[in-house]
């Protein structure tokens, strides 16, 4: 998951530098800006942000989540291997007295 929340906040980073980098004609008649050689209106542009705002915000959420998963299973791995370790120290002595 934290993977894939990184990956999200790159591609939401990628649709909002497009999203800065339109041309616009300059012509208030006709509101066409440019992005990438293609013609979009002022409505794709605020589509294309809040696509990217979305994906940015469940980005960081995946993040958040995927760290959070994986600081517990490295604590119960830890444990797991305190306990494995205090087993096998015991075990020995147990064998012995039989």
């Amino acid at each position: 998951m934290l993977i894939l929340g990184l990956v999200l906040i790159v591609v939401a980073a990628v649709l909002i530098v497009l999203g800065l980098f339109t041309t616009g004609n300059g012509d208030l008649d006709d509101p066409t800006a440019t992005l990438l050689g293609l013609p979009v209106g002022s409505t794709t542009i605020f589509v294309i942000g809040l696509v990217a705002g979305v994906l940015l915000l469940f980005g960081l959420s995946l993040t958040k989540w995927g760290g959070k998963l994986q600081a517990k299973n490295m604590k119960e791995r830890r444990q797991m291997r305190k306990l494995t370790k205090t087993l096998q120290d015991v075990t020995p002595e147990s064998k012995d007295d039989n």
